[in-house]
């Protein structure tokens, strides 16, 4: 198991052949495994381990920065 200690970029989104999501993430420890420091992360463990999120504010809704007054 990953302790809660680094960072992960996600990179992209996958399905496996039973419609489960997986997200491609970039490893902050390194190049130093099979996938040149990516790996495919279950949704199960990303919503289990995640304790924070940055998003690109080009990201967030108009609607929802005008409630946030950004």
């Amino acid at each position: 198991m990953l302790p809660d200690d680094h960072g992960m970029h996600i990179t992209g989104i996958a399905q496996d052949q039973d419609g489960n999501k997986f997200y491609y993430v970039k490893n902050s420890w390194g190049t130093g495994n099979p996938n040149n420091g990516y790996m495919y992360i279950s949704e199960q463990f990303i919503r289990y381990k995640t304790l924070t999120l940055l998003v690109n504010k080009n990201a967030i809704p108009k609607a929802i920065l005008n409630k946030l007054k950004l």
